[in-house]
């Protein structure tokens, strides 16, 4: 699966664990259309990509060397949003689902850090929600796009001598 829609996959369940009832909205146009007081979402926001160079020399699972390049980092935002009747009911779900969240997710081999940043809280006045009280935070997942490649074979290549970490020299022919 891709970065985004494991994250989302991700967050979408990470609700349900804290005590959602309700089917959380994945679109803030039928979240803007909801008219539940009990409501939850999971909206993508934005995605930002950086070029980056850094490489990691790994082993596959058949003992192959292999170089794993990151050739970008990929961060990806999305907004949950958990609204109620009660202050103390959005506030139990919120730390609820927050405590749920795991430091990260392995995302086709590689660990993605997840971060939550940014809660706003808003009542009905200031909400577009039909809920008396909503909060909204910001997840963002910092993964990256990687490419694979094998070492080159080494040819032609003549070892004059070996050397111990004491200095000592060893027989080149065994």
């Amino acid at each position: 699966m891709s970065l985004y829609s494991e994250s989302k996959a991700y967050l979408l369940r990470k609700l349900k664990e804290a005590g959602v009832k309700s089917k959380p909205y994945t679109a803030m146009k039928r979240l803007e259309k909801s008219q539940e007081s009990h409501v939850s979402a999971v909206i993508f926001d934005k995605e930002t990509l950086a070029r980056n160079g850094s490489k990691k020399i790994y082993r596959d699972q058949q003992g192959a060397q292999k170089k794993r390049r990151k050739v970008f980092d990929r961060e990806l935002a999305f907004a949950v949003i958990i609204g109620d009747y009660s202050d103390d009911t959005v506030e139990a779900l919120f730390e609820k689902f927050l405590e749920s969240l795991d430091r990260g997710i392995w995302v086709n081999g590689n660990f993605v850090p997840i971060e939550a940043e940014d809660a706003e809280w808003a009542d009905e006045e200031d909400s577009i929600l039909k809920a008396r009280v909503a909060v909204r935070v910001m997840v963002t997942f910092r993964g990256g796009l990687y490419r694979d490649t094998d070492f080159g074979p080494l040819t032609n290549i003549e070892i004059a001598a070996v050397q111990k970490n004491n200095g000592e020299e060893e027989p080149i022919n065994g």
